[in-house]
C-alpha cells in the first residue's frame, strides 16, 4: 500500500498520483550549476543558477501537483477513490480482473476520457448495471483491496459480473 501515513488508518489501498522526488530537479540543477561555477574561471553569477533552479521548479511542481490530484487511487471500506471521482462501495456489485477489454469500450473512473497509461484495468459492476473500468499500478492491489470490502460486506456479492 503506497502513499498511506499512519492517519489513514482506514484505508485499505492507496496510491498517490506522483512522486515528490521530482521536485529536486531544479535545485539539484542550480546547485549543480553553481558547482561547476565555481571550478570554471570566470563562470556565471550564483543568482542566475537560482533563477534555472526555480524556473524548472515551478513547472514541475505544478505537473506533480496535478498529477497528484487526477491520478490518486484510495480504497477505504466506505468509498472507493479514482482522481477527483469518489464512488461508494455500496454502489459496486461485482469486481473482475480485466481480461484485456477493460482497457477499451469501458467507461473509466475519475473522469478520464480513457484510461490513463502505464495502469493495471479492473472492471466493476455498479449496482444499476453499469461497468466501469477501475485502475491504478497496482491492480492486483487495487483488485485484493476492493475484494475484501466486498467480501466483509456482502459475501455471495463479492465476485460478480
Amino acid at each position: 500500500m503506497s502513499g498511506a501515513g499512519p492517519d489513514d488508518a482506514g484505508v485499505l489501498f492507496a496510491e498517490a498520483g506522483a512522486p515528490w522526488w521530482p521536485l529536486l530537479i531544479g535545485p539539484a540543477v542550480g546547485v549543480g550549476g553553481v558547482l561547476l561555477d565555481r571550478l570554471a574561471p570566470g563562470g556565471a553569477t550564483p543568482w542566475a543558477w537560482v533563477v534555472i533552479g526555480l524556473v524548472l521548479l515551478l513547472p514541475i511542481a505544478l505537473i506533480v501537483r496535478a498529477r497528484r490530484r487526477l491520478l490518486r487511487v484510495r480504497v477505504t471500506p466506505e468509498v472507493l477513490v479514482q482522481g477527483d471521482e469518489a464512488v461508494p462501495i455500496a454502489r459496486i456489485a461485482g469486481i473482475r480482473p480485466a481480461d484485456g477489454s477493460g482497457r477499451y469500450g469501458i467507461r473509466p473512473f475519475g473522469d478520464h476520457p480513457t484510461v490513463p497509461r502505464h495502469v493495471g484495468v479492473i472492471v466493476v459492476t455498479l449496482e444499476d448495471g453499469t461497468r466501469r473500468a477501475a485502475w491504478a499500478r497496482d491492480a492486483d492491489g487495487l483488485h485484493a483491496a476492493l475484494g475484501r470490502v466486498l467480501a466483509q460486506r456482502s459475501p455471495t456479492r463479492a465476485e460478480g459480473a
